[in-house]
């Protein structure tokens, strides 16, 4: 039996012994606006993920009577613990007999309905919209109960508004792969199907590149155009894998369109890697100098780029306090982009983008609210354009009671979202040739007046951020970077390199894998120490001076493969001797260099020398040498006492031969 209560149907459980797994995908639906007279045709897709194939498999199309009117009622229906649907239409000339469905296999469906037998009541709203399966399991049994089903909305309104809502779209474009404890990409051949023909990466670049400037907003990480650069040039790629020709033309053109996309319209950058910012914020003496490798790394990424972009932070969900905002914060002017069940105390009223006022000063927020999360179905193209034409309408409706509500359409799409080689099938670009929409970028809202945000975030965050020993090994990576470029002749490329491995030790993706993300930290700070550990100052065991003063040698070794410039400084452990610094010398990749060093130990017989090579800011490098230094010298006392014991030995002589001479005379 059917129950049918303001234009929902519920149905009991189904029936059937095995439970059914299938994915549904909406690709094309007309109209996109709905009005009186409408025929509604929805095509798509069906796959059948189970084990067994099923029969006789129909497509339903499925529609409430009454369309919702506020965001309130829409969300309260999809977070209800009973599946929402809509009343099917049954109808025989409505339904698609798709026929059997073999396991693994997709087959595509069409319903198309005239107006007159959706019998909705045509009040200005959002109808829900979709399409039920049903079907008959490997064992004969048959559920009135859909075994799949995808929704979406179609909007009414009556006449166009005087005011148009802006709507925008943002685009995140994030790296998907990562080096691993060789330096080398872990999965290059993954990346490289996604940024080719029909790769998901690629499609989400051309959907974004369909519209207009003013339509939308690039969301970049500096990492993916690190990474695209790198599989083109062939870098940081295991012997083993190949890299076609094809497959470099394909990267190339994807980072050359990628930056066009982001130079020609507003552009966001997040923190290279996308940086685990919670746990950044929970190790307050680790994260200054963390900071600031993500901070340079991203920098020099879009200085190499040539593209100038907003800097942003993305925490994930649940992972957002107000000491975490306070932290990120900046300058002010950088947007956090945050979750709607993050917030509490918001309302669509307030608009997408609002000002919170944090101990620190106020910063704005991107809240991500997606009108259609939770509903049944596959993302589609389709359903991001009835996502901005319905939230805008609901915007209209609301706007007429509360003309003063900041309402606004703004969709942040998932970065792992596949729009499919079909994408041109959903037509997004319909959603802003609505009479009531104004496409906007999410620059362009963010410098309109935002409302001040009053509510509030959990002062604690349910999150689980990287662990301690995770960024400890990135600060080590820091560390001894720090001490190799303060001494490298040309700073810049290293510097680079290993900011970019400290970032990359930061990054949010290690949450999911954190055994892995630390033996990788690990492996790049050993890395750092082991390149450093190349360049070492030797000096003799020890040193005999043939009197107070005198030279002796020390030995620069350079293993590495970059040229530096080093200095010595010597240290006594006898306060009285101060030796001078010996200023920086140039010393080539794979060379030795021999200084020849003075010292006068002045009345001490023995003291011992540290020599410590420093940079040319005077700070020390690496381990130092340490020898003993020995005087030969005779002191002036002794010398006298030798003199006088000497003369004393000649009279002695000169007496005793005297006398004997005495003795030999004749009386």
């Amino acid at each position: 039996m059917v129950l049918v209560m303001l234009g929902l149907a519920w149905f009991p459980a189904a029936a059937a012994t095995i439970k059914p797994e299938f994915s549904v995908r909406i690709s094309a639906l007309t109209p996109a606006q709905f009005k009186p007279g409408s025929t509604v045709t929805m095509s798509g897709t069906v796959t059948n993920n189970n084990l067994s194939a099923w029969t006789n498999v129909q497509a339903y199309l499925v529609m409430a009577r009454a369309p919702y009117t506020s965001r309130s009622q829409l969300d309260d229906a999809i977070s209800s613990s009973t599946t929402y649907t809509g009343e099917r239409i049954v109808d025989l000339d409505a339904i698609d007999m798709m026929g059997d469905l073999p396991a693994g296999q997709t087959r595509p469906f069409t319903v198309t309905v005239p107006y007159e037998l959706l019998r909705v009541s045509g009040a200005a709203g959002v109808y829900p919209v979709g399409v039920q399966i049903l079907g008959t399991d490997a064992a004969g049994n048959r559920s009135n109960d859909a075994i799949a089903r995808a929704t979406t909305f179609l909007p009414m309104l009556s006449s166009a508004p005087k005011d148009k809502i802006a709507a925008s779209i943002g685009w995140p474009f994030l790296m998907p792969d990562y080096r691993g404890s060789d330096g080398n990409y872990v999965n290059p051949a993954k990346l490289l199907a996604s940024i080719g023909t029909g790769g998901q990466l690629r499609n989400l670049l051309d959907l974004a590149r369909s519209l207009s400037s003013n339509q939308s907003t690039v969301i970049v990480d500096p990492a993916l155009l690190v990474g695209v650069d790198d599989l083109a040039n062939r870098r940081h790629i295991a012997k083993t894998v190949k890299v076609s020709d094809v497959q470099v033309a394909a990267a190339t053109s994807f980072l050359d369109e990628l930056l066009t996309l982001a130079r020609n319209g507003s552009c966001w950058i997040v923190g290279f890697d996308r940086p685990d910012v919670l746990a950044l914020e929970q190790n307050a003496d680790l994260a200054p100098a963390l900071r600031a490798a993500v901070d340079k790394s991203t920098t020099a990424s879009l200085d190499k780029y040539g593209l100038i972009g907003r800097r942003i932070t993305w925490p994930t969900r649940l992972g957002v306090t107000p000491e975490l905002l306070k932290s990120v914060r900046g300058p002010g002017d950088q947007p956090v982009i945050v979750n709607a069940n993050d917030v509490n105390g918001w309302s669509r009223r307030d608009g997408s983008l609002v000002q919170y006022q944090t101990d620190g000063g106020p910063v704005p927020l991107l809240i991500d609210d997606a009108i259609d999360e939770g509903l049944p179905g596959q993302e589609s193209v389709v359903s991001l354009r009835q996502r901005i034409m319905s939230e805008s309408a609901l915007a209209v409706l609301l706007r007429a009671i509360d003309p003063s509500a900041k309402t606004d359409a703004v969709a942040l799409v998932d970065s792992n979202w596949d729009p499919g080689a079909d994408w041109a099938a959903g037509k997004l670009s319909v959603a802003f040739r609505s009479p009531w929409i104004s496409g906007a970028s999410l620059d362009t809202l963010l410098t309109s007046p935002l409302g001040a945000f009053e509510g509030s975030f959990p002062a604690t965050a349910e999150a689980s951020a990287l662990s301690r020993a995770q960024l400890t090994a990135a600060a080590r990576i820091r560390s001894q970077a720090q001490s190799l470029n303060s001494i490298l002749a040309d700073k810049s490329a290293s510097q680079v390199r290993y900011d970019q491995d400290t970032a990359r030790a930061t990054s949010v993706r290690w949450r999911k894998n954190r055994a892995t993300g630390l033996a990788i930290a690990r492996s790049a700070a050993s890395r750092a120490e082991k390149e450093l550990a190349k360049i070492a100052i030797e000096g003799p065991q020890s040193v005999t001076l043939s009197s107070s003063s005198g030279k002796f040698p020390l030995t620069i070794r350079n293993d590495s493969g970059d040229a530096i410039e080093v200095g010595v400084r010597l240290d006594s452990s006898n306060p009285a001797l101060t030796i001078p610094d010996i200023s920086s010398t140039a010393i080539d990749a794979g060379e030795r260099h021999t200084l020849t060093v003075n010292v006068d130990v002045g009345e001490q017989s023995s003291t011992y020398l540290s020599a410590q090579m420093i940079s040319s800011d005077g700070k020390p490098v690496g381990s130092p040498a340490v020898f003993r230094v020995r005087s030969s010298a005779v002191g002036a006392v002794l010398w006298v006492a030798i003199g006088l014991a000497a003369l004393l030995v000649v009279v002695a002589m000169v007496r005793r031969f005297t006398q004997h001479r005495s003795e030999e005379e004749p009386a």
